[in-house]
């Protein structure tokens, strides 16, 4: 697809951990392409005379656009012509590579939602200005600031697990990373390991919030659920199948990095590659991030098979907090690992085969025993990091979560789901979109499992744990988690589980039309409409260090 082209580059610069395979088909296409152009080049046909070049020209261009015009006006329509998007490669099959194109074409222009308007925007904004209060769609309520540390029955009037009555903690440190490829595949169906893979993240229970969390993508499109982490909008509102980063992400544009540096964090991205991928340096300088360390302030680090480890990455991460000039100096780090990135094929003599399937499995699936090894190593390295924060006293908050599940043998998903992908209902593929996420501090909060969370939540989640001011747009996020507390582009789920497709979720049949319509129109002022609602986005001028 057009998105695809425009990935060509990240794609390439991750190209050598991959196997690639001439097929007969490619072979057969290349000498067809290749005889066409000797014909063309045998047999020339020339236009001669200037008048006559310009009325070929212009009826050539007149006839392509109003093909084009007939083509999507008529054709795609009538023919139900559309892109399977859980099966992209499935349509490129059916219908060849330049109708698939075509058709996908599209989808690059997203039109307005339905009611949407600026008197809209302002109506929601005043019912959450309303309140301390943002209310959910069936009348209950998220607690703001002042309420972050709950009753719980896990910790109830404890208090070694709780902070002092209205001496809430607020992290200096705020560290949040985003794991390549960090899973557990184990959400998708049953298998048994020679060992466990997840030891130290499973054993954490005190100061421990987490969960499995619903990211956009599959496989690859890392920067999608970075996206969605950020800034809080799904990947279902914008054009199908897009990189929101290629995008919408213009300069200024409000997300979790400018709400944190309007209350004195200084940001820094870090990820140990190179910056250009996904166009990570415009997208990382639009969102307001103070620096950017990439590939080349690793320069020397350890490396997994071919790329930096997570435990280098977390070594150059510390370095960045002890280089402080003052401990008390509020600092945001946004660290994107690369360990884990497929594939996983061949050996390496600085990688150690450890973990590996037992039982009907053993030896079937080589790719997966890999990576598997890989997700111990990722253990161990966040343990080295948890180890090194607990011991220091500057308040500190680390969030992991992993982007999406790995590129392994897609015959290993079916065996441990019991039945070929095929058979398996839309609603029942949300479970290839899960990935585990933790909040950990080195101070008490109340520890909790909160299930599945779509990603759009996640970082107002964290807001709120850490006592940080958020803004209207994020108070709304946590009032619809209430009520819908994962939203995908698969649909939308409640909290009984009641799964909602898109179609539904916007219509009179689902409980909650009105709050999906609400975010629907702040997606897209956010993200796709250029004169913004901007106190929607913004913390209280009053509470921001900035102003």
């Amino acid at each position: 697809m057009l998105w695809d082209v425009m990935a060509f580059r990240t794609a390439m610069t991750v190209s050598g951990n991959y196997e690639f395979f001439i097929t007969r088909q490619m072979k057969a296409a290349f000498v067809l392409l290749l005889l066409m152009n000797v014909f063309l080049w045998f047999i020339p046909r020339r236009v001669k005379g200037w008048k006559l070049r310009l009325a070929v020209g212009g009826g050539i261009t007149a006839s392509i656009a109003a093909y084009g015009a007939w083509f999507f006006a008529v054709l795609v329509p009538s023919w139900g012509l559309g892109i399977n998007m859980w099966a992209i490669n499935g349509t490129y099959q059916e219908y060849g590579y330049v109708l698939s194109t075509a058709v996908s074409l599209q989808y690059v222009v997203k039109k307005p939602p339905q009611g949407y308007s600026n008197a809209r925007l302002k109506e929601i904004y005043n019912r959450l200005e309303e309140s301390i209060y943002a209310e959910a769609g069936n009348g209950q309520a998220y607690p703001v600031k002042s309420q972050a540390y709950p009753e719980s029955p896990e910790n109830p009037e404890n208090p070694e697990n709780r902070p002092e009555e209205g001496q809430p903690v607020t992290p200096v440190n705020l560290i949040c990373i985003m794991n390549e490829s960090l899973a557990e595949l184990k959400t998708a169906g049953d298998f048994t390991t020679n060992t466990e893979y997840f030891p130290f993240m499973d054993s954490l229970e005190e100061n421990t919030v987490r969960g499995s969390l619903c990211v956009p993508v599959f496989g690859s499109m890392t920067s999608n659920t970075e996206f969605e982490f950020l800034t809080g909008d799904s990947m279902a509102l914008l054009p199908a199948n897009s990189i929101a980063y290629q995008f919408n992400v213009k300069p200024d544009t409000y997300s979790m990095v400018s709400t944190l540096k309007d209350q004195g964090y200084y940001s820094v991205a870090m990820h140990p590659y190179p910056g250009e991928n996904w166009n990570r340096v415009e997208c990382y300088q639009n969102m307001g991030f103070d620096a950017f360390l990439d590939q080349e302030f690793y320069e020397g680090s350890q490396e997994l098979r071919n790329y930096v480890s997570d435990e280098a990455d977390y070594q150059k991460l510390i370095q960045v907090v002890e280089a402080k000039e003052n401990p008390e100096d509020k600092l945001f780090i946004f660290n994107v690992t690369m360990q884990n990135h497929g594939g996983y094929e061949g050996t390496y003599d600085n990688f150690e085969q450890e973990v590996w399937l037992t039982g009907e499995y053993e030896g079937k699936y080589p790719k997966t025993d890999q990576y598997l090894s890989l997700m111990k190593r990722s253990d161990q390295a966040f343990q080295y990091l948890v180890e090194y924060f607990s011991r220091i006293d500057e308040p500190t908050m680390i969030v992991m979560f992993g982007d999406h599940q790995p590129s392994v043998e897609d015959e290993f998903y079916d065996d441990i789901a019991g039945m070929p992908s095929s058979e398996i209902t839309v609603q029942e593929h949300l479970m290839w979109y899960e990935t585990p996420f933790i909040i950990w501090t080195n101070y008490s909060m109340p520890s909790e499992d909160m299930g599945r969370l779509g990603a759009v939540y996640l970082s107002s989640e964290v807001l709120w744990r850490a006592n940080l001011e958020m803004t209207p747009y994020n108070r709304f996020l946590l009032a619809m988690k209430e009520d819908l507390p994962v939203v995908h582009f698969l649909g939308c789920y409640d909290r009984e589980g009641t799964y909602y497709y898109w179609a539904k979720a916007e219509s009179e049949r689902c409980p909650y039309q009105d709050t999906v319509l609400d975010y629907e129109a702040l997606v897209y002022n956010h993200s796709l409409d250029r004169k913004k609602f901007k106190e929607l986005f913004v913390i209280d001028s009053e509470n921001s260090i900035s102003q």
